[in-house]
């Protein structure tokens, strides 16, 4: 289960141009530019000031009382500016940042602006409604070397290039700060000219729409267009800073809109930009599909003459997959559980296309083709060398490595080569990280023991995994899951290969860890918990043990060197299923 901004980040990458969106003054706040209704209060005050007055608290009721109707923006600037040339000037300072604000970054584009712009200029967002009547998101184009299309009138939309020929496309519903017609008063937002709303439709039935810093309370007209757009192939997101207000809520429901918390418009866009942006760069297009790859995999493993085109096939695949690792999402930043899960997400999506081809290979592949993989797990298992940061994101560097282990190791239990995972668990390489010392690919690869942090399992902290009683193995349980759907049929018969992988895991640490002194520690597995299958396993492994001793297949896939402690795994495994 992704979080929820990770998940609206999938459905624009995944469905490009498909959705638009509606800013509202929230998106601007940062900037520190005032709404048209503060300006509008701000020019009463002026007035006042004019005639001698204070305005005082209540600029508007003070104008209501002096001239007997509501303070309109449009008829404030005639009075107080009597020609176009005045009244930009009446206007600018308002909107445009004097020395002072540019030097403290005041009234220019946010973070938002600019993540919008980027979504804008790769074509994920093409269309933008907004009633505010700044120039910043414009700016932000402009800085990337783009000149949106906007649309600030009627008279406008009758020029305009159709929608789907136009580009980035600005629709500003209230106007620009630039034209006296900018919409302010209850009257003047309670119906749109038709030519606007008639594009106000088109947009609101033909795109998705994702709202944020827009309250909903007071534009009528553009409430009563969501209203009645009749088309809901496309959802309607709601990105809502606190609880929304009664307005908003309405709207919410009757479009049966997703609501997604937010702490602020710019860390929701920044965010949003960068995860699409993360998604996009690892699902650039493939040479080589991973059904067209396996494919060609088949067909080299058991002919000799093709060793060669094997290795070089695997090869290619794996520097595509160190290509992806070295993208700049996956610099370890400051610790905190999001970066966690988008790191363990990432890496997921990193590793998707390649472990069909480690799954093969542990099905076919024989014990000279094996080292190609074993030496493919070491480099992975490295990438955490040298690594500086929070400790669970260092450790995690490691996670590719592990799924790559789990997958052959999986394929080699279900290909009956448990002579395989011997090979590739039980190498012990020496790696100058910090003091470790040497350690066995299987021992440091363990999902459960991948992560030194005072002992927690941070892969709690992945939402569809917080509750599970052994979420590492849970999750890689779920990653591997996919591989074996050609040779198991159903669940049963993955949860016993798994078992037996997890099992022969946990029984090669013990023996190779505990050592001679006595005290015996395993990773613990999710067989644990189901101990009809653990007790069918061990009894399996016990005579398998008693015939053939330590050519048996427990002590083949653990290489172990010495008598396995069969009835102290049953044990331990037996406590960690009372201790959670």
């Amino acid at each position: 289960m992704l979080d929820p901004v990770s998940a609206v980040a999938f459905e624009v990458q995944a469905a490009k141009g498909v959705f638009a969106l509606l800013l509202g003054s929230g998106v601007s706040r940062a900037a520190k530019i005032p709404t048209g209704w503060d300006i509008t209060l701000d020019l009463v005050r002026q007035m006042a000031v004019l005639k001698d007055e204070d305005a005082g608290a209540d600029p508007a009721g003070w104008y209501s009382a002096t001239f007997g109707k509501t303070p309109d923006y449009s008829e404030l600037l005639d009075r107080l500016a009597t020609t176009p040339a005045l009244r930009q000037q009446v206007i600018r300072p308002y909107i445009e940042p004097s020395d002072g604000e540019r030097a403290r970054g005041e009234k220019l584009p946010t973070s938002a602006h600019r993540a919008i712009a980027s979504l804008m200029a790769k074509g994920y967002v093409r269309v933008v409604l907004t009633t505010n009547f700044d120039q910043l998101l414009e700016q932000a184009l402009a800085d990337l070397g783009i000149k949106a299309t906007v649309i600030s009138s009627a008279d406008h939309v009758t020029g305009a290039v159709p929608l789907i020929h136009a580009g980035p496309v600005i629709v500003k519903l209230h106007g620009d700060y630039l034209d006296t017609r900018i919409r302010n008063t209850t009257g003047e937002l309670s119906a749109y000219e038709p030519a606007l709303d008639a594009l106000l439709d088109r947009v609101l039935d033909e795109f998705g729409l994702i709202v944020c810093g827009w309250s909903g309370e007071w534009d009528i007209a553009l409430k009563a267009a969501i209203d009645r757009a009749p088309s809901r192939r496309y959802p309607m997101i709601w990105a809502a800073r606190g609880e929304p207000g009664a307005a908003a809520k309405a709207l919410i429901e009757r479009r049966l809109a997703r609501i997604v918390p937010i702490d602020g418009a710019d860390g929701f866009f920044d965010v949003l930009a960068q995860r699409v942006q993360a998604i996009e760069a690892l699902r650039q297009p493939h040479p080589l599909s991973a059904d067209i790859a396996v494919a060609m995999m088949k067909d080299y493993l058991p002919e000799p003459r093709h060793q060669i085109r094997l290795q070089d096939l695997v090869n290619a695949e794996f520097c595509r997959v160190l290509e992806r690792l070295d993208q700049p999402q996956f610099v370890i930043g400051e610790w905190s559980p999001q970066a966690f899960a988008d790191h363990v997400m990432q890496y997921q999506a990193a590793l998707d296309s390649f472990l069909p081809l480690a799954y093969t290979a542990g099905l076919w592949c024989n014990e000279q083709q094996t080292q190609q993989w074993v030496d493919i797990v070491i480099a992975l298992a490295r990438r955490r060398r040298n690594a500086s940061g929070p400790t669970p994101l260092v450790d995690l560097r490691a996670f590719p490595a592990s799924q790559v282990l789990y997958a052959f190791g999986l394929g080699a239990v279900i290909g009956r080569r448990p002579q395989l995972i011997g090979l590739l668990a039980g190498k012990v390489i020496d790696i100058d990280d910090k003091g470790e010392g040497s350690f066995a690919l299987g021992d440091r690869l363990n999902v459960i023991a991948l992560i030194r942090d005072g002992g927690a399992d941070r892969f709690k902290l992945l939402p569809a995994y917080k509750d599970k009683r052994l979420p590492g193995s849970e999750l890689m349980a779920d990653v591997l899951r996919p591989l074996a759907k050609r040779e198991l049929r159903d669940s049963e018969a993955f949860d016993a290969a798994f078992a037996r992988l997890e099992l022969a895991l946990a029984l090669g640490y013990a023996e190779r860890v505990a050592g001679d002194q006595g005290r015996f520690w395993a990773p613990p597995a999710r067989v644990a918990f189901d101990g009809t299958l653990l007790e069918a396993i061990l009894r399996e492994w016990h005579a398998d043990y008693g015939a053939k001793g330590l050519q048996c297949e427990p002590c083949v896939m653990a290489a172990l060197s010495k008598a396995p402690r069969f009835d102290a795994l049953h044990e331990h495994l037996t406590r960690v299923s009372f201790s959670f």
